[in-house]
């Protein structure tokens, strides 16, 4: 007999245990509810009501154009800034072009000068000339004047105005002709 009731409170215990299991939700249920609700939750946030969405959209569009408005105002800043720019830098060129025409005229009045003087007295007057001017004017020379006028100089000084005539090129002379000359 104690075997029959010991049996029966086992199978009342599987009883309640069962009843329990079927109506309490399972862990996987319940985890699975909560993911539910976080993606139910995420959607709502992602896709608001359609009219919300418009008035989203119509913002961003709004912002766009304003946007685009302002890129096309500096973009307008910039092509009169460079319009400008460039009407400066023909100027510049015009009024560069006016000084090289007018230095080569006094370079040519001064070599018809120095042409038309006596070897040494051009000489001594070139000994204290800048080096730049004095080079300029032997190159428009005739060679034999040029070089009489070299033969009088001060010997430093004609030597590095011959190393300079040497690397002469239109008025720019390279950087070793002037180092060369610095150096004498």
């Amino acid at each position: 007999m104690k075997t029959k009731i010991l049996l029966g409170v086992v199978l009342v215990n599987f009883m309640c245990v069962g009843i329990y299991l079927a109506l309490k939700p399972s862990t996987v249920e319940a985890g699975n509810t909560k993911v539910q609700a976080k993606v139910q939750q995420q959607q709502q946030q992602i896709s608001p009501d359609p009219g919300v969405k418009l008035d989203i959209i119509r913002q961003r569009e709004e912002s766009l154009r304003s946007r685009e408005m302002e890129l096309k105002e500096l973009e307008k800043q910039l092509e009169e800034k460079i319009k400008k720019l460039e009407v400066i830098e023909a100027s510049v060129k015009n009024e560069l072009q006016a000084y090289k025409i007018m230095s080569d005229e006094r370079i040519k009045q001064l070599v018809k000068i120095y042409s038309s003087m006596k070897p040494k007295a051009a000489a001594s007057l070139m000994n204290n000339l800048d080096s730049d001017v004095a080079v300029r004017v032997l190159i428009y020379m005739k060679g034999d004047i040029a070089g009489s006028i070299l033969s009088y100089m001060d010997t430093q000084k004609a030597a590095s105005i011959t190393q300079r005539l040497v690397s002469y090129r239109g008025g720019v002379t390279t950087a070793s002709s002037e180092s060369t000359a610095a150096e004498k």
